[in-house]
């Protein structure tokens, strides 16, 4: 399976973007200076309405030194369109400065950006503090998805002297905050902003996403190729993303319609195609995902005698990428929990390790063989997000928690080279803690932001892999991968989801059968734009009330369901109702059913004519064994007396 291989670039872009780089270019560039000059930095973020940043910082410099003067420097913005720049004193006074446009590189990724060169015509000799501002406009610093906001907020150098002091104001339009690092010291709202705070650089060690809003709404139209080359038709089945705790799934157009659908033990959602020989047909599905941002609360974690056995059974058995029963594996495993009571402890403790042990190989890329968790663990410099994942679900299987890999989409921030996904595909993981459901994990992403503990807005998944290691795969043939790479998708952001009908269908029938047998035929049909789970059939007849559980439902999903009616059920009129959940609120389909009792009398027509018939045949074989009886004596005393004539006319002696 070579899926999330050929294009991996994306989903290290963003971390690369935001941390590195601002790592590297928030600390001013000294020219003619030296260790002399210390500096005091205030960086105060003002975001506006339409997401544009006026960026202000004020420098204090420390002169130590009783005969130099700071000349000149080469401060270097986070992004490469500034604009609106002014560069003065504190009093207002001008600062002649000049701008180049740069290009650097880090760990094999290019990425331009603008610096600020300045020459200060104050020459401050002497041991002394004095200060300048540099302030620009830019739109690179907040991203929109749909209704959310980022903002990104650099890392900052933890070494050297200088202090450092944060300060961000964002529209309290912008609705509520999560982050994925250290969440800032919110100072309130104050003429429309909501105003928040990092006192200190030891709170920005990695660079952290305040994300604004709870949820965002992806839009990504899907173009299947189904392409059959041979001379007999084939199946093909198509994978479409899965509804989880993180995400909804909204299927919007699924175009042709599928011969059948169904869900798979992961959640994934299955479309099959029956198609001709020598036939191309593209399957064009525009779906919705809404993602929500969750925080897990794993100090409610239970310990692994919590987790439900099923699970167990079926995501901590050993396959090809994750070889949990590999003696080298175990022992990780073992060596990384023993220590740890509960299960979120262990999934920390078993990330943790992975995020420090392996290390990101951009040139793999370019040449990427999938390996495995064992190769991973065996060669830990020579890994992308598929080593990540697999050495993480390898180790959590090995130590007996539930794991399972989704693939899919990762947000890429502005280094996203063109609308197609292939840029950004992605995998991660989910680990199963008892008292709080599955949790996502990026160990790939850990690397650079402390995303542990939260589920963010910048993953969507197309697909879970739990109990295959390496499916279900985009297309397939009869069960095989295809190698379709998502390169005809695209994705793209809406501000809402769209309104969801429960337009679900029911119809019934109920049929007398006996006059103490009845059998109720249900045809239902799911919503048409929804997967959804926990879906119920309520029948109610007088007192008496059954529920029939159906479980999940693809949209349109047609399902067929036999009831049987016995004793006083058997007749009377029948209440059905279609809900999901088992909701009396959110009823689907509703109908009242009577009962049609020509079946009965057919029956018994049929039976009274079969038993007439019968005692009729029965009469009329009776009859001819009778008339037999009769005629053989008759025949016998024929016989007799012709014999006793023919021996009279014979002579005597």
């Amino acid at each position: 399976m070579s899926l999330y291989l050929k294009s991996r670039r994306g989903q290290i872009a963003a971390a690369l973007t935001f941390a590195a780089l601002f790592i590297l270019l928030m600390l001013p560039w000294i020219g003619k200076a030296s260790s002399d000059f210390s500096y005091n930095v205030s960086a105060k973020y003002q975001v506006g309405s339409d997401a544009s940043t006026r960026v202000e910082q004020t420098y204090v410099v420390t002169n130590s030194s009783v005969n130099k003067y700071l000349q000149s420097i080469e401060i270097s913005t986070p992004v490469d369109d500034p604009r609106n720049i002014i560069v003065e004193y504190s009093d207002g006074t001008s600062i002649p400065f000049s701008t180049e446009a740069k290009t650097s590189d880090q760990s094999g990724y290019s990425y331009s950006y603008k610096a600020i060169n300045i020459n200060f015509p104050r020459k401050n000799i002497g041991q002394n503090s004095w200060s300048f501002i540099v302030s620009y406009d830019t739109n690179k610093l907040v991203e929109t998805k749909g209704s959310a906001h980022t903002v990104s907020i650099p890392a900052l150098p933890q070494d050297g002297s200088e202090k450092y002091n944060v300060e961000i104001l964002v529209p309290e339009s912008f609705g509520s905050l999560h982050t994925t690092g250290v969440k800032p010291i919110s100072q309130g709202n104050r003429s429309g902003y909501q105003k928040y705070i990092y006192p200190n650089k030891e709170l920005l060690n990695k660079t952290s996403l305040l994300v604004f809003g709870d949820s965002t709404v992806y839009e990504v139209n899907f173009n299947f190729p189904l392409k059959n080359n041979s001379s007999f038709t084939n199946t093909y089945t198509v994978t479409l993303p899965p509804t989880t705790s993180g995400q909804e799934i909204l299927v919007q157009n699924l175009d042709p319609q599928p011969k059948s659908t169904h869900i798979d033990q992961d959640g994934n959602m299955l479309a099959d195609y029956d198609v001709p020989a020598k036939t191309n047909v593209v399957v064009k599905t525009s779906v919705i995902g809404v993602v929500r941002y969750l925080e897990y609360n794993l100090s409610a974690s239970g310990t692994q005698k919590d987790i439900p056995k099923d699970l167990v059974s079926r995501y901590t058995g050993a396959q090809k990428y994750w070889p949990s029963d590999n003696p080298q594996i175990l022992a990780k495993a073992k060596e990384l929990t023993q220590s740890k009571r509960t299960v979120a402890d262990q999934i920390r403790a078993i990330n943790d390790f992975v995020v420090a042990d392996l290390s990101y190989n951009n040139d793999k890329i370019k040449y990427n063989i999938r390996q495995g968790g064992l190769k991973a663990l065996q060669n830990p410099s020579n890994s992308v997000c598929l080593e990540y994942s697999d050495l993480t679900v390898s180790l959590l299987r090995a130590a007996g928690i539930p794991a399972r890999m989704p693939i899919g989409y990762g947000y890429s921030g502005s280094l996203k080279q063109s609308n197609s996904v292939t840029d950004s595909l992605h995998s991660w993981v989910q680990a199963y803690v008892p008292n709080v459901g599955w949790i996502n994990l990026d160990p790939t992403w850990n690397e650079k932001f402390n995303n542990f503990g939260s589920s963010d807005l910048d993953h969507m998944a197309f697909a879970v892999w739990g109990v295959r290691d390496s499916g279900p795969s985009a297309v397939m043939q009869n069960g095989q991968d295809m190698d379709y790479q998502y390169e005809d998708t695209t994705l793209s952001y809406r501000a809402t989801p769209p309104s969801i009908s429960q337009d679900g269908k029911l119809s019934a029938k109920k049929w007398l059968i006996l006059p103490f047998l009845s059998f109720t035929v249900i045809d239902i049909q799911a919503p048409s734009i929804t997967v959804g789970e926990s879906y119920v059939i309520r029948a109610r007849q007088g007192v008496n009330n059954r529920t029939f559980d159906i479980g999940s439902l693809t949209p349109r999903q047609m399902l067929r369901k036999f009831i049987p009616n016995f004793g006083p059920m058997a007749f009377g009129v029948l209440n059905v109702d279609f809900t999901q959940s088992g909701s009396s609120s959110l009823i689907l389909g509703s109908t009242k059913v009577d009962t049609q009792t020509w079946p009965m009398w057919f029956i018994l027509i049929v039976i009274s004519g079969i038993i007439i018939y019968k005692m009729i045949k029965s009469k009329s074989i009776n009859n001819s064994s009778t008339q037999d009886l009769v005629d053989k004596p008759i025949a016998n005393l024929k016989k007799a007396a012709a014999e006793k004539e023919e021996h009279e006319e014979k002579p005597k002696k």
